[in-house]
């Protein structure tokens, strides 16, 4: 059963030098995260959503190489010590609506199918379940959970170019960024009360 998110119980900014940092943070959410937990991506292309997941993968053990669900939108893995689903929501912003709608209701059967479950879902480009439009409700599928929101964003980003972006490696690797959380619901609170306090010991 789903559940509505009360309030906003934990927000941190960080600082992150590129790409090995993102990686990193990645990891110290897949090593700490011992219950189901859903965690919202967001931020522009190139800004480290998928480097983060591909950490996060580490740090629960997978073994698959993993990679961005763009077109297929959802991509499964099970290998590591919890479940982890990985779905890129960015194939609805460039759908009209009937098609956004047709995927958006699929989606939203696949996830109902497991969000109940013992499990980590991470969400890139999280913001656009906005455009998923859920009868009989005003609010988006991903505001009824409890949940842990992550925005990544450039710390210059009026350096950023349209090649930059597009080359997303390399735009990683030379750029520093920030990262934006705000926990919702005391699980995600511990957990990132945790990751943070670990990420600054591993700076040091």
């Amino acid at each position: 059963m789903k559940y509505p998110c009360q309030q906003k119980t934990k927000t941190v900014n960080l600082k992150l030098d590129g790409r090995q940092e993102t990686i990193l943070l990645g990891e110290l959410f897949g090593k700490t995260i011992n219950d189901s937990c859903v965690i919202a991506l967001e931020g522009p292309l190139g800004a480290g959503k998928t480097t983060f997941v591909k950490g996060l993968a580490q740090g629960l053990g997978v073994k698959e190489v993993v990679q961005s669900p763009t077109f297929t939108m959802l991509n499964e893995y099970h290998s590591g010590r919890l479940p982890l689903y990985h779905l890129d929501l960015y194939r609805l912003s460039e759908s009209s609506e009937s098609e956004r709608q047709a995927l958006g209701d699929q989606l939203v059967l696949e996830l109902d199918e497991f969000i109940n479950r013992k499990m980590v879902c991470v969400v890139e480009w999280s913001e656009l379940f906005k455009l998923i439009k859920i009868e009989g409700q005003d609010i988006s599928y991903l505001d009824e959970l409890d949940h842990l929101t992550i925005r990544f964003a450039y710390e210059r980003p009026g350096e950023i170019s349209s090649e930059a972006c597009s080359e997303h490696e390399k735009s990683e690797e030379d750029l520093g960024r920030e990262a934006f959380f705000a926990g919702c619901g005391a699980v995600n609170k511990r957990v990132l009360d945790e990751v943070v306090g670990k990420f600054a010991e591993q700076r040091k």
